[in-house]
């Protein structure tokens, strides 16, 4: 059983292409359900795990403490609560992502999973890019935004990504060192990259 990770920068169809190979393969798709078991891993709500990636300092401790019973922060915690930041969430998140990885025959998008998983030889990791102004287009063509509209979401969801990343301790996200496969969008449609994925996975065309 092996798990395929695919990080993209964001419009350059990562969920897309996770969806489509997820069906053909017979896999599981993991995207936001990962916030979700995340969640349910934590015993806190799923506003929290999201707020987290937003939230950083003093402004994360107050949204953390609003919504978090106070029995978990104790129980984990005890009296030291400026402890309780993003740190506790990869945690938790890089929990879920083992738990999964080792069920196998999963597609997780995004979440660092293929840092998370970076040591484990039945892990894929597949890297999908493209330029700006394509990923722009991207957005618009698929979930018909207005052109401002998907380049605020593209440049906002690139800086979240980043922060994120850099959080778990990698500086370079996009070397191609890191992956087994990297893909352009711009130069590739989205049907040649699943065939490209789909034959690196199984070892079959």
């Amino acid at each position: 059983m092996s798990v395929l990770c695919i990080s993209r920068q964001f419009g350059a169809g990562g969920k897309t292409l996770g969806q489509r190979l997820a069906k053909r393969l017979g896999w599981t798709f993991v995207y936001n359900d990962v916030l979700n078991q995340v969640a349910k891993e934590a015993k806190v709500s799923l506003d929290w795990v999201e707020g987290v990636e937003k939230e950083a300092g003093d402004r994360l401790m107050r949204f953390v403490t609003s919504l978090v019973p106070s029995d978990f922060i104790e129980r984990h915690l005890g009296e030291n609560l400026h402890d309780f930041d993003e740190k506790r969430y990869r945690q938790f998140l890089s929990q879920v992502i083992k738990r999964i990885a080792d069920h196998g025959n999963a597609v997780i998008v995004g979440r660092g999973a293929q840092f998370i998983l970076a040591d484990r030889p039945d892990a894929y990791k597949v890297l999908l890019v493209a330029s700006h102004d394509d990923r722009i287009k991207f957005m618009i063509d698929t979930y018909k935004l207005s052109k401002e509209k998907a380049a605020s979401l593209v440049d906002k969801e690139v800086r979240r990504r980043n922060r994120f990343i850099e959080s778990l301790g990698v500086e370079k996200p996009d070397d191609v060192c890191h992956y087994h496969m990297a893909l352009n969008t711009s130069l590739i449609s989205l049907a040649k990259a699943e065939d490209l994925v789909y034959e690196l996975v199984t070892g079959t065309k």
